[in-house]
Order: structure tokens, then C-alpha cells, then sequence
């Protein structure tokens, strides 16, 4: 009789914690679920006074030696860099895959998917448009541990389907440049209502470190003049987004680029980031200046519930009294001949 009534009181507890216990479980990843909602955006309010180098064409097989001087550059000043990664010529293994990591860790580069292919989106169908997306995403994801939240379309060129697409995709930010995106642009100068939560961000290249003329040449924008510029886009938007290529940093020989780094095209580069630092500007990411938080790892993989305090104490009683009970009704059932 008294096992009995120790089975029912040991059941009425058992009942009572592991319910307890899932309700607070409950309550817990509800709450830290709605904190992560509320924490995808972060405050924008003032003045960014902010520049974005965005390095357009970064892959494992194009001018290796130079992508590396300019990745290095970035990293021996500890400056943000955003990058343009053509994903389908991302190998999982080379040297600039490994500079990349490099900076990623580091927190100075933002893992940007530009294209799966270098290709003309607004050629593709809208099928094939999320296809490349979604594969571009992927081995982002498993190469660096991370999906992407910029898109920054080959050519600077897209249609109306490219937009419509990359909500699906997860793409928050939206980076082409001021001859192809007429949309209103992300305003952060202090003075300008900001929408808050936008479905997309247009952030657009203003400038450029180098402008290509159509046939293969790029004509040098001087350092002043790129300065000036930077002033003005800074004073209108809050910030300005300067567009980087390989190409920029590489020995032209026989009309042809080789892989060799341009030493002055470097040293140019070093004294504009310096200068824009004596400006009193900050150098970011488009993450930084729109305020999303930087991806560190987005699989969805489900892991194992992590239980802390009072979820730790309730858990570890709620197996025992499970193993008390399991004994007791062992000793009743060996005591009753089974």
C-alpha cells in the first residue's frame, strides 16, 4: 500500500516538473525567438558618415596575386571590405578562399553573392535567375558557414524579376549602381526619414576607383577627385559605396592584365584609405551602415536545445524522479511475483 501511494505521489511530480519544465522551455525559445526578431535591425538613427569599398569579381581564378595585395591591404589596415564573390568560381580550396576566411573571422569582410555565374541577370529567366541564387547561397553556406543578405548583379544590370526574386532568397540589400538603379537609395545623412524595416535596401556604387570605358580600359579617377565625391555622397546619403575590381590593382602588358599587383595602383589605394580616415569617416560594410546585423552562420539545421538555471535544475529532477518511479514500480513488480 505504501508503494502505492509513493508510485502516485512520484507520477503527480513527474507530471508536474516535466510540464513545468517545457512550459519554461517554451517560454524561453519563444522569447529568444521574438529577441532575434527584434534584434535583425538594429538602430539607424544619424549621421553614418560611413564608406563602403565594394570589390566587384572576387573568385579563385582571376588575377589570384592581385585579389590577395588587395585582400591584404584591407587586413593590414583592419578595414571593412564588402566582396563580390562569383560563387561558382569559389573553390573550396585556394588561396584567395583562404584570405577570405581570413578576413571574415576577423569580422572586416562582408560575404557578398555576386552572381553564381558573371552574367547579365536581366537575360535570364526568372527560373533561372533564383536557380543561380539559391546555388550561389548554398556553397556560400558551405564553404564559409554563412548565407549572404547583399546581391550585387553582374554588369550592375537586372529586371524586374531579379528584384521580385530576392526576398525568397534572403537578399536584404541590393547593391548595383547609379546608372542602372533608379530606386529611392537607403538615406542615413541625420536629416532624412528613414524607413525603418524596408523589405529591400538600395545601396548603389557612386563612385569608382577606376571607370571602365567599354573596351577593356579603365580610366583612373585621381584621388582628389575621388575624395570630393566621396564628400558629397557622404553629405547627401550618409554615406557613399566605392566600387573596386581587380583589374584596378593589375600590370596591363600588351593590353592584356596579367597577374601581377601594380604597386603604385596599391600605394593609391593605402592613401585614399587613409585619407578617408583622417576625414573622420568610418569604413564599413552595407551590414554596418544599414544597421542589419553581419551573418555569422544561418543553417537550418535544428540543434540540440541548450537548458540553463532553473530549465538545468528541473531537468536533471525530472529524470530522476522518472528513474525513482521506473525502481518502485521494478520492486512492486518483483515483489507481486513477475
Amino acid at each position: 500500500m505504501k508503494i502505492l501511494e509513493n508510485k502516485k505521489l512520484l507520477t503527480v511530480l513527474v507530471i508536474f516538473i516535466l510540464s513545468s519544465n517545457s512550459i519554461s522551455y517554451l517560454f524561453m525559445n519563444n522569447a529568444n525567438a521574438q529577441m532575434d526578431n527584434s534584434t535583425t535591425y538594429k538602430a539607424t538613427q544619424g549621421a553614418c558618415r560611413c564608406v563602403i569599398f565594394r570589390l566587384d569579381d572576387a573568385n579563385s581564378n582571376f588575377l589570384t596575386t592581385v585579389q590577395l595585395g588587395i585582400l591584404n591591404q584591407f587586413i593590414a589596415k583592419n578595414q571593412s571590405l564588402s566582396l563580390g564573390l562569383i560563387m561558382h568560381k569559389i573553390n573550396q580550396v585556394s588561396p584567395v578562399t583562404e584570405k577570405i576566411a581570413e578576413g571574415q573571422q576577423k569580422g572586416l569582410f562582408e560575404l557578398d553573392i555576386h552572381g553564381w555565374d558573371h552574367v547579365d541577370y536581366a537575360q535570364l529567366s526568372q527560373e533561372e535567375q533564383l536557380g543561380t541564387l539559391q546555388q550561389a547561397d548554398s556553397k556560400m553556406h558551405v564553404i564559409f558557414g554563412q548565407y549572404s543578405q547583399v546581391f550585387i548583379p553582374p554588369y550592375n544590370k537586372f529586371d524586374g524579376d531579379t528584384i521580385g526574386i530576392l526576398k525568397s532568397v534572403g537578399i536584404k540589400i541590393f547593391s548595383a549602381d547609379t546608372s542602372s538603379d533608379k530606386a529611392s537609395y537607403f538615406v542615413r545623412n541625420g536629416k532624412n526619414v528613414i524607413t525603418p524595416n524596408p523589405t529591400l535596401y538600395h545601396l548603389p556604387a557612386m563612385t569608382t576607383f577606376k571607370s571602365d570605358n567599354g573596351n577593356g580600359t579603365w580610366i583612373k579617377v585621381p584621388i582628389p577627385t575621388l575624395l570630393n565625391q566621396i564628400d558629397e555622397y557622404v553629405n547627401r546619403y550618409g554615406y557613399v559605396v566605392v566600387l573596386l575590381h581587380p583589374q584596378n590593382f593589375a600590370k596591363l602588358e600588351n593590353n592584356v592584365f596579367v597577374d601581377v599587383v601594380d604597386e603604385n595602383e596599391i600605394q593609391d589605394l593605402s592613401t585614399l584609405i587613409d585619407s578617408i580616415k583622417s576625414k573622420n569617416l568610418r569604413i564599413t560594410t552595407f551590414a554596418g551602415v544599414t544597421g542589419l546585423a553581419m551573418p555569422i552562420s544561418s543553417s537550418p539545421v535544428q540543434t540540440i536545445p541548450e537548458f540553463h538555471g532553473m530549465e538545468s535544475i528541473a531537468l536533471m529532477l525530472s529524470v530522476l524522479l522518472t528513474i525513482g518511479f521506473t525502481t518502485l514500480h521494478k520492486n512492486r513488480s518483483a515483489a507481486n511475483g513477475f
